[in-house]
C-alpha cells in the first residue's frame, strides 16, 4: 500500500444498532408477595424522563470476531474510495469529479456469482485516469492488540497493476460515512500496514497476516484495493475474516 508511501484506496458509514429491551416489573405489589409486600428482587431504578425515552439507542460498532463471505447478510459495510482522500468540501473543482469517479465505482462493483454452487464474491476493478480505487470497511479495535487477518482472491492483472487488502488505523470510532478528506484523516490517523499485494495473474489463493495496533488506536478501515496500470478485469475477493491473534478462531 502507498499513501504518500499508502497509494491505495480509492474510496465511508454504515452501523450496526443493537435495540434492547427492557422490562418493568411492579413494585406495587401486584406481582409481588401474595401478602400484598413490594417484590423485593425487583431493582430500584432511576425515573426515566420523556425525552429519554426518545432518544435511540447509542449505535454499536462493528468489531471483530468477524467472518465476510458475501453469501448471506453482509457483516462489513463496504464503502468506496477513490485516491487518497475526499476532496475538501470547499474544492468546488476536483469534488465534482471525485463524485462521478466513486458512483461510476459503485456501479461496476458488488456481489457476484463465482460458481455454480452459489458462491458469491466481491467484485470491483479499476477506472481508466484513477491509481487507485477501492473499498473500507470501518471496524471498532482495541489498543495495543495484534489482529489476524485473512481472505481469498483472485486477479488477472496487467503489468503495473496490483491489488489487495491493508489496513488504516484511527484514534477513534468515526462515524463518517465516506471517505475521510485529509484535514480529517491527518487529525485521526494513527498507523498503517500494508498487508498484502499481489500482481499479476491469480487463481484463488488464501493470503493472511497479522498487525498490531497502536496504544491509542480504536478503529481501523479494512481496505481493499486495486492499484496502478488499469483495465477491465475484475478483481475479487471472498472469505475476509479479522480476529484476534491469540483466538483460536474467527
Amino acid at each position: 500500500m502507498r499513501e504518500g508511501g499508502l497509494r491505495i484506496f480509492g474510496a465511508a458509514l454504515a452501523a450496526l444498532l443493537i435495540f434492547g429491551c427492557q422490562s418493568e416489573r411492579a413494585t406495587d405489589g401486584s406481582r409481588g408477595d401474595p401478602a400484598g409486600r413490594p417484590d423485593i428482587t425487583a431493582p430500584d431504578r432511576p425515573a426515566v424522563s420523556a425525552q429519554e425515552k426518545s432518544q435511540p439507542p447509542e449505535p454499536v460498532p462493528p468489531a471483530p470476531p468477524l467472518v465476510e463471505t458475501f453469501d448471506a447478510r453482509p457483516q462489513l459495510s463496504l464503502f468506496p474510495r477513490i485516491g487518497d482522500f475526499r476532496p475538501e468540501e470547499s474544492d468546488e473543482v476536483r469534488l465534482p469529479f471525485w463524485r462521478t469517479y466513486l458512483e461510476h465505482l459503485l456501479k461496476t462493483s458488488g456481489v457476484v456469482a463465482v460458481d455454480t454452487n452459489g458462491d458469491r464474491a466481491y467484485a470491483f476493478r479499476s477506472i481508466r485516469g484513477i491509481d487507485s480505487v477501492g473499498f473500507f470497511a470501518p471496524l471498532e479495535v482495541m489498543p495495543a492488540t495484534t489482529y489476524r487477518v485473512s481472505f481469498r482472491i483472485k486477479t488477472d492483472l496487467p503489468e503495473g497493476g496490483s491489488a489487495g487488502l491493508g489496513i488504516i488505523e484511527y484514534d477513534e470510532f468515526l462515524w463518517v460515512g465516506e471517505q475521510y478528506p485529509e484535514s480529517l484523516d491527518s487529525i485521526h490517523r494513527s498507523g498503517e500496514h500494508p498487508g498484502v499485494r499481489v500482481t499479476g495473474r491469480q487463481e484463488w489463493t488464501e493470503q493472511t497476516f497479522t498487525f498490531t495496533t497502536g496504544f491509542n488506536t480504536r478503529m481501523v478501515h479494512l481496505v481493499l484495493f486495486r492499484e496502478g496500470t488499469p483495465d477491465r478485469n475484475q478483481v475479487l475477493v471472498d472469505d475476509v475474516a479479522i480476529r484476534r491473534s491469540d483466538w483460536d478462531r474467527p
